[in-house]
């Protein structure tokens, strides 16, 4: 179950009364919705807090987001990185676990980074703002690594990043969720080129 903030804010001129999750879809993924909101005045907002389980997907979840006399679809959809928790490894038990992920089971590119991005601190940092893993401690200049487990079923998810000569870098990602390897692969490509 992924938790999900939603701020929900009233911009007409009127009280809004019984805001609550009203229909889902049946396709949609199962969720723990926020206890109905009795009344939000004009101009005030509210944050909640609603659970759902993305089942390792990133098929989003729609539902009518009702009030008392309205109702409207929504559709939210995750990152695929937010659907990652940080796990803790060595080195030693990275280098194994890769081992494990090959052939079809890994993906790969060559990355080409803005030049902000080549030091040890922005890498981390660039990772760590597209996915929720951890940082596997490395004992090699220029290679970072990093390890998560998606939130719903566990699977081990392996981020490796070699540097190379002029900004350039191999990316690797090793995971049984190969839909998810590549989403991930595109979006920290995307986030290591951006200065």
């Amino acid at each position: 179950m992924v938790a999900v903030q939603v701020t929900l804010s009233n911009g007409s001129d009127r009280s809004l009364e019984e805001i609550h999750v009203g229909d889902r879809s049946p396709a949609s993924p199962s969720m723990h919705c926020f206890n109905t909101i009795e009344r939000l005045e004009p101009e005030a907002s509210v944050t909640v807090s609603m659970g759902i389980d993305f089942s390792d997907s990133t098929q989003a979840a729609n539902f009518q987001l009702c009030t008392k006399e309205d109702g409207f679809s929504v559709s939210i959809q995750p990152a695929v990185g937010e659907l990652l928790m940080p796990s803790s490894l060595s080195e030693q038990d990275f280098s194994r676990e890769q081992g494990k992920l090959l052939g079809m089971n890994e993906t790969s590119a060559t990355v080409t980074m803005a030049t902000a991005n080549s030091s040890s601190q922005a890498v981390k940092q660039r990772v760590l703002s597209v996915a929720n893993v951890g940082v596997v401690p490395s004992g090699q200049d220029g290679s970072h690594r990093f390890a998560g487990r998606t939130v719903s079923s566990g699977a081990l998810v392996l981020v490796s990043l070699e540097l190379k000569e002029s900004c350039s870098a191999l990316l690797t990602i090793n995971t049984e969720k190969s839909v998810m390897a590549s989403m991930l692969l595109r979006d920290l490509k995307q986030a290591l080129a951006l200065a």
